[in-house]
């Protein structure tokens, strides 16, 4: 094919640390500048390493993601050698563009400020000088002056610049122009001054049919048109077109005397800047069906039943994390509807030509009462064909994907999502979802789904000059600080809870949502459901400009987070590929943490913490290991199973809550992949066989959970019982070897049978004498077998315990 020369102009002439991000249907190759000449940077891209398509994608990209050159852009490589790109520009040219001075765009922060983009530097002190105004389309308004500048650098010359104006500027008197006497001038673009309290509203927005008509109310504050399409069917080309109203608050609505239930919708919005795309046909945010993430809305209206939920707290869940369609799509499922919502909960099902039980019976034998379901709100990807998706990038939140759905075009995904809600709340299994209102598919400005349509420049994080904070790494992050955008979030998450029932919710990079509405989500859903489950990821992806909400800030705040801090002290740290306890002992100081529910790190009860070894991030638990020991040639598979269970022990009776990924339990591998978000099924199917050759894995896990169900001591509720019924055998003066942990705990106030148990972790390669305290104890875990059912007697002062292993023994 050739090759493709790339030249880049930057208006701010910094070129240091940019590179060519490309990539071709799955291929992404990183393209380091060859040369330096007077427009700007040179890349050479080989055609060759690509596959053969007509679409080349690519975007300037500054060191690790730290910045990126938005929009995307594209050209088909098969028709042009050479072409030119600049800052900020969308368009890809054939020869070499006009570079000269001119306003990118100017942004109306308030009605008496303007923050202005520019192509290149200009003094503070040269803007006044340069007969600087606002100029309107609208000739009947006057132009408006500069007065004064606001200085946004120590006084250097800058490409961003702020104005005060000599008079108030509304926005619908836009369209407008920024001039600067000497340069083109750019257009006028609403942004902050949309966040006045004016434009807040409890409105409830969305679709509501009663009484034989159907309301349409949707959020638009800056728009100055929004027009309603209604069709008869998914793909028809002509339907009827209404204006709706708008209100002060920024609602638009329209109300139909028509019950429309079972038509299709879209909004067109027209705006004062150019910011909004009139042409694009846009799904309402608050849209409860779609027939796909870029198609159109649905009027829905289901009345599915849907079962109560069995009644524990969080205290006792024990959660398991699936896909819908890694959890049936092998062939060795034994399920009819693969990959599907009502696949999820078949019953009855079993490895062909056994009577080894796959899908829900699968979670029943193995006895986890929570399952954590990925990511299943319409996200960003094709609902046909073979394109695989995990769905971490969301575009309408509250409807569920159409992928994951036997019928979508009729939104036949809501009756069976809340099927398969019911269906496990029949089986004694809480349902949690994993969501994702962290950050969207709209990744760039270009790109209008909802969101941008509805409201450019509101939803999303920006930097003063425009671009994009990219917390998230993925593009964007949610500007969940916003009230407005606080209440969305809020209100999706209500409807999950009222209409599909569901008990819980993991928030994914939850360090990008606000610790103030973490707090209004923690107080508004337990007052709908006092027993919800809460929590999520501490942590960003990257830098951004709030106070992240990371670990600690949860304290006494009715939410949990994930423990990163035990999940690396177990394997070893997640970026990294040193081993951790259950390979080499290690980092025994943050184990004993994490067995105590990290009350003395960063948790004021252990109900806040859930403890995990493995998720759907990262490698399995199982190529974990693998790839941390491949160097030791000693190392046997039983020796590498037995890593296995170590890690399982510590998970299962360790205080807080514990989390097993998916296929854990059977020895689950994605064959070395770290992130296999967009990989095939070969890749992340479970592997229902594997059950058959690793049964007494399975059993293993059956036995630890059965444990902790059955003795309250191993899930204690407070800080101060922990503090009270445990104690670590090395402080209570017994002699362990270097790196074995040992501890006695009590059943203190619970009503636990046992008295009191010990627990033990061996995790060297050979066996290892721990003394204990003289008992009669009765072993119920060693490194073959665990449960509640009786092993054998220990007495004595002492006990040797196999290589990589553990024990749990209790006295009545």
């Amino acid at each position: 094919m050739g090759e493709l020369i790339v030249h880049y102009h930057r208006l701010d002439s910094h070129y240091e640390n940019w590179t060519l991000w490309t990539w071709v249907n799955g291929t992404e190759k990183e393209i380091k500048p060859k040369a330096t000449d007077d427009y700007g940077l040179v890349f050479e891209l080989d055609l060759d390493q690509y596959p053969v398509t007509e679409k080349l994608n690519f975007i300037p990209k500054y060191k690790d993601w730290e910045n990126k050159d938005e929009p995307d852009r594209h050209c088909k490589n098969t028709e042009v050698a050479e072409i030119w790109i600049v800052q900020n520009d969308p368009q890809v040219y054939t020869q070499t563009p006009d570079i000269s001075k001119k306003v990118i765009k100017a942004f109306l922060d308030s009605k008496d400020k303007i923050t202005a983009i520019l192509s290149h530097t200009i003094s503070q002190e040269s803007v006044l000088e340069n007969n600087t105004k606002i100029v309107f389309e609208d000739k009947t308004q006057e132009n408006v002056e500069i007065i004064q500048e606001e200085p946004i650098t120590n006084g250097d010359p800058s490409n961003l610049v702020s104005f005060k104006l000599a008079q108030p500027i509304e926005p619908e008197f836009l369209p407008a122009n920024l001039e600067i006497e000497g340069w083109k001038s750019g257009p006028l673009i609403l942004r902050e001054i949309l966040n006045s309290d004016q434009y807040r509203t409890n409105e409830k927005l969305g679709v509501t049919v009663s009484n034989n008509k159907t309301n349409f109310k949707v959020f638009a504050p800056g728009a100055s048109k929004v027009i309603l399409n209604i069709y008869n069917q998914a793909f028809e080309k002509d339907g009827d077109s209404f204006s709706l109203q708008k209100l002060s608050t920024g609602v638009w609505t329209k109300e139909i005397k028509e019950d429309l239930t079972g038509q299709y919708y879209t909004y067109q919005v027209k705006g004062p800047d150019p910011s909004y795309n009139f042409e694009a046909e846009l799904i309402d945010p608050y849209a409860r069906a779609t027939t796909a993430h870029d198609g159109r809305g649905i009027i829905i209206k289901d009345s599915t039943d849907i079962a109560s939920p069995p009644n524990f707290s969080i205290d006792e869940a024990i959660i398991y994390e699936m896909h819908i369609r890694d959890f049936t799509i092998a062939q060795s499922s034994g399920v009819e509807k693969k990959g599907k919502f009502p696949g999820f909960h078949e019953e009855g099902t079993r490895i062909p030509g056994t009577d080894i039980s796959t899908g829900i019976d699968h979670l029943k034998e193995l006895g986890i009462n929570t399952v954590q379901i990925m990511p299943i709100q319409d996200f960003e990807h094709k609902n046909e064909g073979t394109y695989y998706s995990w769905g971490y990038m969301p575009v309408n939140f509250n409807a569920p994907d159409g992928w994951l759905a036997t019928s979508y075009m009729d939104g036949g995904g809501v009756g069976e999502f809340k099927q398969l809600v019911s269906s496990l709340h029949k089986n004694g299994i809480k349902v949690v979802m994993d969501v994702v209102y962290n950050h969207t598919a709209e990744n760039s400005h270009d790109k209008y789904y909802n969101f941008n349509g509805f409201a450019p420049h509101f939803y999303y994080r920006e930097k003063l000059d425009g671009t994009l904070w990219n917390g998230s790494g993925t593009g964007n992050e949610v500007r969940t600080e916003n009230p407005m955008v606080s209440s969305f979030i809020l209100d999706s998450l209500k409807y999950w809870v009222n209409e599909y029932g569901v008990d819980g919710f993991r928030f994914d990079l939850m360090g990008l949502i606000d610790i103030k509405t973490m707090e209004r989500i923690v107080k508004e859903l337990h007052y709908i459901k006092p027993d919800i489950f809460i929590y999520g990821e501490p942590w960003t992806a990257g830098e951004t400009p709030i106070a992240p909400t990371t670990k600690g800030k949860q304290k006494g705040r009715n939410f949990g987070v994930f423990n990163d801090n035990f999940r690396d002290a177990i394997k070893g740290p997640w970026h990294a590929s040193e081993p951790g306890y259950i390979q080499a002992g290690s980092h025994s100081h943050a184990i004993k943490q994490g067995i105590l529910g990290s009350i003395h790190d960063f948790t004021d009860s252990p109900t806040e913490v859930i403890n995990y070894v493995t998720c759907h991030d990262g490698k399995t638990l199982w190529d974990r290991i693998i790839a941390t020991t491949k160097d030791n040639p000693q190392l046997t598979e039983p020796l590498l199973k037995s890593m296995h269970k170590l890690a399982a022990t510590l998970i299962l009776t360790s205080q807080g809550i514990p989390f097993i990924h998916g296929g854990q339990e059977i020895l689950r591998t994605k064959y070395g992949s770290d992130n296999s978000y967009n990989l095939p099924d070969h890749i992340n199917k479970i592997r229902w066989q594997n059950k058959k050759q690793n049964y007494d894995i399975f059993q293993y896990y059956q036995g630890l959970i059965e444990l902790r169900k059955k003795h309250p001591m191993f899930r204690f509720h407070s800080k101060k019982e922990i503090k009270k019924n445990i104690n670590f055998l090395c402080e209570m003066g017994y002699q362990l070897p270097e790196n074995c942990i040992g501890y006695k705990i009590m059943r203190g106030g619970t009503d636990d049978e046992w008295s009191q148990a010990l627990v033990l972790f061996n995790p060297h390669y050979e066996s290892k004498k721990l003394s204990i305290p003289k008992k009669r104890w009765n072993l119920v875990v060693n490194n073959v077998k665990a449960g509640t059912e009786f092993i054998a007697p220990v007495s004595g002062g002492s006990i040797k315990l196999p290589p990589i292993s553990a024990m749990v023994m209790y006295h009545l």
